[in-house]
């Protein structure tokens, strides 16, 4: 009996493309089938054959695509009902019949005849999963079927984080002194929250967004209504008997110097070396990525009209107490505008501010 594949043999997949790439192979070996390949359905009907077969093969798939009897039933109904026999929507009879079968799979001496499919869903469209048998083996058993659904979830979240990625344009995550490279927010939490590793991005991420900070143990917290979601899908991606992949979505937010901070997802990729642990890498769904974000120029930050008044005050040259006589406000009120004026300028001191201010035009 071949090894089963375990939950961290999918999820390592997600970051290496070799073991991506082999990953059909062995889940075919797992019920003794010729041969298993992942499909990427993407928006538009365009289809990539992603791993399982060799690059040639992409023109012949998409030469029989919008009426190829295997290809027809890639459907979103079929997402969520697990694995199914292709057998249940095509009788033999029209297989036989079908370009794909006498064109191709016949002429080429392929050992494919029988399909279970798996359909699931990712934000950048569906993922169809392909296993084959030869005509002489019979259809899917229940037994197959049943293997196969052992995995459905750990295959359904591989693809959503994987994809994820590659609209990060993340290839890789790590270098070769295991520091974490710079493409995206990147951290490595314990099974107790705690950051054993994080990128320049991740760092400035913590010191920008109001949910997330950094205590003093140098472990991560998250305020608001997200706080339960964050520990949960942690907690399942270091879990003792089976660790889980997942994901979250944090809301658009304003930063803690006034700018915008795009919704984001924060994806839970477990790992197995050295312990239990989790990478946590965080995406956006937005055109420009967070790389547009993080390098807002300072005239996108917004102040409030009391701060512009405070901030043209201290232009002026005038005194906290001429501005309160001015603006008829307390000094502690004055107080707070000018600490307001230093956070979202990133300023250490007032005069600071001014000079910030006046490079960018704020005034």
């Amino acid at each position: 009996m071949p090894e089963s594949l375990s939950h961290h043999d999918i999820y390592e997949a997600a970051l290496d493309d070799e073991l991506f790439n082999t990953l059909p192979n062995r889940l075919a070996r797992e019920i003794d089938v010729p041969s298993t390949i992942f499909i990427w359905l993407h928006p538009g009907d365009y289809r990539e054959i992603a791993a399982g077969t060799q690059a040639e093969a992409n023109l012949d798939y998409n030469s029989f695509e919008g009426h190829d009897p295997w290809l027809a039933h890639g459907t979103d109904d079929k997402i969520g009902m697990g694995a199914f026999r292709l057998s249940n929507y095509v009788s033999p009879q029209e297989l036989e019949k079908s370009e794909m079968y006498s064109e191709f799979i016949q002429k080429n001496r392929l050992d494919r005849y029988w399909c279970l499919g798996l359909m699931q869903s990712t934000r950048d469209g569906r993922v169809a999963t392909a296993f084959h048998k030869g005509k002489t083996a019979g259809d899917f058993t229940d037994t197959e079927i049943g293997l196969i659904n052992r995995h459905v979830e750990d295959l359904g979240r591989l693809h959503e984080i994987r994809r994820e990625l590659h609209r990060a344009s993340i290839r890789k995550i790590a270098a070769v002194d295991r520091s974490l490279l710079d493409d995206a927010p990147i951290f490595e939490l314990d099974r107790q929250g705690r950051l054993l590793r994080m990128n320049g991005k991740a760092e400035r991420l913590f010191k920008l967004h109001p949910l997330l900070a950094i205590d003093s143990k140098r472990t991560l917290k998250v305020r608001g209504t997200g706080k339960n979601a964050f520990h949960f899908a942690a907690a399942k991606a270091t879990g003792a008997r089976k660790s889980e992949g997942s994901a979250m979505d944090l809301a658009q937010t304003r930063a803690t110097d006034g700018r915008i901070i795009p919704k984001l997802r924060l994806n839970f990729l477990p790992r197995t070396e050295g312990g239990r642990k989790v990478l946590v890498i965080a995406t956006t769904e937005c055109a420009d990525g967070l790389q547009n974000f993080f390098d807002s120029p300072q005239e996108k930050i917004l102040l409030t009209p009391r701060e512009r008044d405070v901030l043209h005050g201290f232009i002026r040259g005038l005194r906290r107490d001429q501005l309160g006589h001015d603006l008829n406000l307390a000094m502690p009120t004055i107080d707070l505008h000018s600490a307001n004026l230093r956070r979202k300028l990133g300023a250490r001191t007032i005069a600071e501010a001014v000079a910030i201010a006046l490079k960018h035009g704020l005034v």
